[in-house]
């Protein structure tokens, strides 16, 4: 049964219902975290903001495993061994350039469809989605200075996911706009909120809207 949280950041005033939800779709009093940064953190400045956020909810066990320039592939397939792995925010296009570099990406779908749990956050989120497609536009786009032509992702969901979103119509009608012309839904998220996917249900926390192009609304 597919488990997926999308989140578009982590801020530390955050959605306790969406921790709890979090915490429950872990199921363990003691749940490991193996965490996959977009790039190389060689000061762990990002990871341990995220290790901070876990230890809010009383999550200790966080490893961190790099596919950049510390990449050790004899040690990176004991992730599967984490009860959710968590997908770092970043430059999009440079994360799925170094998930498939690595031969990742068949990793982590085996590792969803046995039962691990996914937790991206913003370009993390973006990647299991069918295409990243979204990261590079919009004004705040993620520049794609790694030439990246193939922009499949993970493919986990249907539809695909906007993070940041300002909370303004203007931007969604943006969004109106690239969802008309791909012709698939797109779940807008503002920072702090989130989606959890539990087996084929969607759920939303916080300020999370739906861009039905079949629909033409919200």
């Amino acid at each position: 049964m597919t488990k997926l949280v999308l989140l578009s950041d982590l801020p530390f005033q955050t959605n306790e219902d969406l921790n709890q939800r979090i915490l429950e779709l872990l199921g363990r009093d003691k749940p490991s975290i193996g965490y996959i940064p977009s790039c190389s953190d060689t000061e762990r400045k990002y990871f341990e903001h995220t290790v901070r956020y876990y230890n809010q909810l009383g999550i200790e066990d966080i490893h961190y495993y790099d596919l950049d320039q510390e990449y050790d592939p004899g040690t990176f397939e004991q992730i599967l061994e984490a009860d959710a792995i968590h997908l770092s925010g970043g430059n999009t296009f440079y994360f799925l350039h170094l998930l498939t570099r690595r031969n990742v990406l068949d990793l982590l779908r085996s590792y969803v469809q046995e039962g691990g749990m996914l937790i991206g956050v913003s370009a993390g989120s973006i990647l299991t989605t069918p295409t990243i497609e979204i990261a590079g536009y919009g004004k705040d786009a993620d520049e794609n200075y790694v030439g990246l032509q193939d922009k499949r992702a993970l493919g986990l969901v249907d539809f695909e996911f906007a993070p940041h979103w300002d909370g303004e119509e203007d931007s969604l009608d943006s969004l109106r706009s690239y969802a008309d012309t791909i012709g698939t839904e797109v779940y807008a998220c503002q920072d702090g909120d989130g989606i959890v996917i539990d087996g084929k249900v969607i759920e939303l926390y916080g300020d999370v809207r739906l861009i039905d192009p079949r629909r033409r609304g919200i």
